[in-house]
């Protein structure tokens, strides 16, 4: 979940009295990965820029003006830890790479591909959107077939491991959205992928 979001949801709980001192705040809270992100908070006729972790603004009830406050890691839990443990666990990606002109996973992606097994095995219900990519060799109808076929391959390999079919959905994207920018007809082994994003 983006800090954006998170955010979000944060302050319309502070405004539902979801916390006990403050009518109104504002908290940045650090991604799972330790990414921290920004907001822009318009109050009272000022604009503030926060943009560290665990940054904040709060306001008294009927106060149209924010002011910084401080809060540690341990008093956002208090006051949030209810909201933050009810959100859903955020996407994950995770990347396998073909030999070249093969629908074959190369074998260092083996290993990334179970351990795509224990993000599903986090969540409740978990969907899969798998797709292919392949680099800038062939033409671009050819690439469009390979990166669907890709995908399907994977698709396939899930199903075999006892995923429902429904729960997957495969995708080609060719030679689109290159991870390494070539020119057309350059072999280019990091472009010959399959993205998986659980959700």
């Amino acid at each position: 979940m983006t800090n954006a979001s998170r955010l979000a949801a944060l302050c319309a709980l502070s405004l539902l009295g979801a916390c006990a001192s403050k009518a109104n705040l504002v908290v940045v809270i650090p991604e799972e990965n330790g990414h921290i992100g920004a907001v822009q908070v318009e109050s009272g006729g000022s604009t503030t820029l926060l943009t560290g972790a665990y940054a904040a603004l709060g306001g008294g009830s009927g106060s149209s003006h924010m002011k910084p406050v401080q809060l540690a890691s341990t008093e956002v839990g208090q006051i949030f830890g209810t909201a933050l443990s009810a959100q859903p666990i955020p996407p994950k990606t995770y990347t396998l790479y073909f030999i070249n002109d093969s629908e074959d996973l190369r074998p260092d992606s083996k290993l990334a591909f179970e351990q795509v097994f224990g993000e599903i095995a986090r969540r409740k219900a978990a969907e899969l959107v798998v797709t292919g990519f392949t680099d800038t060799m062939g033409d671009p109808g050819y690439n469009d077939q390979l990166s669907l076929k890709r995908a399907k391959v994977v698709r396939d390999l899930f199903i075999a491991r006892g995923l429902k079919g429904e729960d997957i959905v495969a995708a080609g994207r060719g030679e689109r959205d290159l991870l390494i920018p070539t020119p057309d007809h350059k072999a280019e082994p990091g472009n010959r992928r399959v993205e998986i994003t659980v959700r």
